[in-house]
């Protein structure tokens, strides 16, 4: 069962209310017993009501660190903990680092989710809320690539592994992608390669070319690269220049420029992941388009 209407009374609250309601006042919002609630909606959205809120309020309080809005303690007990030890311990569990080594380390405030339903900022809920070009850019490209291996994961090897019908290789230095996989592994490893020479890190021998592997890399991956950009933004640094030492011999480019470049060439392998997925069968991302993304997330 997925009823639209249902989903919309379910998660409104969670979103709109300036505290998460319980899953007994969520219920009680979507005009459901909680046990037909709670059954239904784990159908829907691939978790329980608990399990939603709960990470609702760790992205919440993944914000606040990240923004230096509160103390610690204010944020535990926002985010509806006893104590601040119980709290950090949730914290490291969920972003893999405490709250202060989060607040250094430019990591986003989302987690993984099994559905598109995330903490947003008061400003990108309501309408006309301020959410720049960068922001719907690299908003969508998460988004998108999440959304790009979900679909993926409805596949078997031989069909992940096909022959693409136009093989790609838009820069000439790169192998070529001759299949979903291929296109797929690259749109990750195009954050991957430049979060590793920003961090003055090897890029790993082997990477995970799994579907459930790619999930994994992107919840890294992705988080530090969105982190970065919107810094630059912030600080104005697009004509800063950076020495990548990973290229042969180093090169030195601008924050600007490697932005632009990064979403470029995403832009492109997206829409040709979306294409490929349409050819298997699998049509339901539509063009892959920004609107959608906006309409769905800013209703």
């Amino acid at each position: 069962m997925r009823d639209p209407e249902f989903v919309k009374r379910a998660i409104e609250p969670v979103l709109e209310a300036e505290e998460a309601p319980s899953p007994e006042e969520m219920a009680d919002a979507a005009a459901y017993s909680r046990f037909h609630f709670h059954r239904i909606f784990k159908s829907v959205m691939g978790e329980t009501p608990g399990e939603l809120r709960r990470r609702l309020l760790l992205e919440r309080a993944a914000f606040s660190v990240s923004n230096g809005v509160a103390s610690a303690t204010e944020i535990a007990f926002e985010a509806g903990y006893e104590s601040l030890e119980g709290f950090i311990r949730s914290f490291r569990r969920a972003f893999g680092v405490s709250p202060g080594a989060f607040r250094k380390s430019g990591l986003h405030w989302l987690l993984h989710a099994p559905n598109d339903v995330h903490f947003r900022p008061i400003s990108d809920l309501v309408p006309g809320g301020k959410m720049d070009l960068l922001d719907r850019l690299l908003e969508h490209d998460l988004w998108l690539t999440r959304r790009l291996l979900e679909c993926a994961r409805n596949l078997d090897d031989a069909r992940l592994d096909a022959p693409l019908a136009t093989p790609s290789r838009p820069i000439s230095f790169e192998p070529w992608q001759r299949s979903l996989r291929d296109l797929l592994d690259r749109i990750v490893f195009g954050k991957e390669v430049w979060v590793a020479a920003l961090e003055h890190q090897g890029l790993p021998e082997e990477r995970d070319k799994s579907v459930d592997g790619m999930l994994r890399r992107l919840e890294i991956a992705y988080p530090m690269f969105i982190g970065l950009a919107r810094r630059v933004r912030d600080q104005e640094q697009w004509d800063l220049t950076f020495v990548d030492e990973l290229c042969e011999p180093p090169e030195t480019f601008t924050f600007g420029g490697m932005i632009s470049h990064v979403v470029t060439f995403g832009t492109y392998r997206r829409g040709l992941a979306v294409e490929a997925l349409k050819s298997l069968g699998i049509d339901e991302l539509g063009y892959g388009d920004p609107i959608q993304w906006e309409r769905e997330v800013r209703g």
